[in-house]
């Protein structure tokens, strides 16, 4: 079996820190947004998978109350100290290796997670065992094939040269429309999806958040893509008059079914 590469941005630095707040700055909207589209309220257990800097938990505790519990994980948990609520617990967790507790959650969700896991549908599988009976899981995930929307050219191909790489390291980067699909091999019935496919301009938040994160993988992957390409992609994301397109943003929610049939599958009740 190929022995892949450590994380990507397994760094704990400054940088990191200020990389992960932006990416809960900009997708924190959609990801509340899907949340809502689930039964979540007072008295809700829930997890959440690579956590980041516990922006998300910590909503998830504030609409919980104080009859919730939140638990929070992440394979490095550095940043989670910085966004304590008293009702959210953290705790170091491998999403891929570690066990998960049977029929414990009401909601579980992850969010730029697990595309960075060659194994991510055991995962899948794994949060859908955590589930109680008519509990949620919901993710949100990027998909790079919106790139082809770019009108510049090199920008398209730096993004193809990028995720060709990512492949090599076990990263998937157009994971987003594969969602729907092992969610429901998994046994949920998909409730709601959508996609963001943010448009924005050079200088702008969003051309900071990709600058920043391909600056973090420049070490490994510069070696990999072309330097004309590395090259037009950091002018276009400083450049004010350049419109650009990258990845869009896949939320998907899928719900455990609430009664048991004969044969110990999980399955809505018919209707009478």
């Amino acid at each position: 079996m190929k022995t892949l590469a450590p994380y990507i941005f397994a760094s704990i630095d400054a940088g990191e820190r200020d990389r992960l707040r932006l990416l809960a700055q900009l997708l924190d909207p959609l990801h509340r947004k899907a949340l809502s589209t689930t039964r979540i309220g007072p008295g809700l257990s829930s997890l959440e998978l690579g956590a980041g800097t516990g922006t998300v938990s910590a909503w998830i505790a504030g609409t919980a109350g104080p009859t919730g519990q939140v638990l929070a994980t992440d394979l490095n948990t550095e940043f989670l100290h910085q966004a304590a609520h008293p009702n959210v617990v953290v705790e170091q967790l491998d999403a891929l290796r570690d066990p998960l507790p049977e029929a414990r959650f009401d909601l579980i969700t992850a969010r730029a997670l697990l595309h960075h896991l060659p194994g991510w549908a055991q995962v899948v599988k794994k949060c859908v065992a955590a589930l109680k009976p008519g509990g949620s899981l919901v993710l949100v995930e990027p998909d790079a094939t919106t790139s082809v929307l770019n009108t510049d050219p090199m920008h398209h191909r730096f993004w193809s040269a990028w995720c060709r790489w990512g492949g090599t390291e076990g990263v998937d980067y157009r994971i987003g429309h594969k969602l729907t699909g092992v969610m429901r091999e998994a046994g949920l019935e998909v409730t709601d999806t959508s996609i963001d496919v943010p448009f924005y301009q050079g200088g702008s938040d969003w051309a900071t958040l990709y600058a920043q994160t391909v600056d973090a993988t420049m070490p490994r992957a510069g070696e990999r893509i072309e330097p004309d390409l590395v090259e037009a992609f950091q002018r276009a994301t400083v450049d004010p008059s350049q419109w650009l397109c990258s990845f869009g943003w896949v939320a998907v929610t899928g719900r455990r079914a609430t009664t048991k049939r004969e044969g110990g599958s999980w399955c809505p009740p018919r209707p009478r």
